[in-house]
Parts: C-alpha cells; structure tokens; sequence
C-alpha cells in the first residue's frame, strides 16, 4: 500500500480515538456529577460512533491485508494509535464501574464505597474457622 494512504489512514484513526476519548471522558463526568447513567441523548450520540468506528476499522484493514510492511517513519504513528486505544480501555473499563455504581440500589451503594482496613480479613476469619 502506498506510505501516503498508510499514514493517512493512521492520522485518521487517531483522530476518531480523539474524538471518541472526549467522548469517554464526557460520559465519565455525566456519571461522576450525577450518580446516574447517561441520558438516552448522550447514548444515542456515543452509539453513532459505531458507524464511524467501523468504516475506520475496514480502513485499517486494508493496511493489514496489503500484506506490505509498514513504512519506515510511520513507527510513531502506529504507537501513538496503540496508545490512544489503550486509554480508550482504561477510560471506558472506569465508565463501566461508574456505571455499575450508579445503577446499584441504594442499600448496595453503601456496601459499594470504602471498606475500613481489617474489615475484609475481619470477614473471611468468620468464615474460615
């Protein structure tokens, strides 16, 4: 495939992790601020990313299947892609526990927040005896 297609296709794909990051990070602020899911609204918004999302993955697809190297210089590129997936992970892995969170009953958010030191062990020594 041609160096120029590859390195466009790969800016191309930065830029959707971008814009699906500000996403993640906006979602994350809804669930923080109010201890609720996400309105119907901001679901719709993020569910029209999958579209996007795809066409960007037959993009990729098409450097891979090439079967051609990638061209020198375009290393950096190709971490920098790596790298915004990984953040898109770990931001998304946190929107799911604050999801969860929100969408626990009352008496289990309780149990949900921050357990005192020794008070794990203090509960398996009941039962390990």
């Amino acid at each position: 495939m041609d160096p120029e297609k590859t390195e466009a296709i790969l800016r191309e794909h930065i830029r959707l992790c971008s814009d699906l990051h500000d996403l993640f990070i906006e979602e994350g602020q809804i669930m923080r601020t109010t201890a609720a899911p996400p309105s119907e609204e901001f679901l719709e918004r993020k569910k029209s990313f999958v579209g996007v999302l795809d066409k960007g993955l037959q993009l990729l697809k098409r450097i891979n299947e090439s079967g051609d190297p990638i061209p020198r210089g375009l290393e950096p590129l190709v971490r920098e892609c790596r790298a915004k997936i990984m953040k898109l992970m770990m931001i998304d892995r946190e929107n799911e526990r604050l999801l969860l969170k929100s969408s626990l009953p009352p008496r289990m958010k309780q149990a949900y927040g921050k357990v005192a030191p020794g008070q794990i062990a203090k509960a398996y020594g009941r039962f390990t005896k």
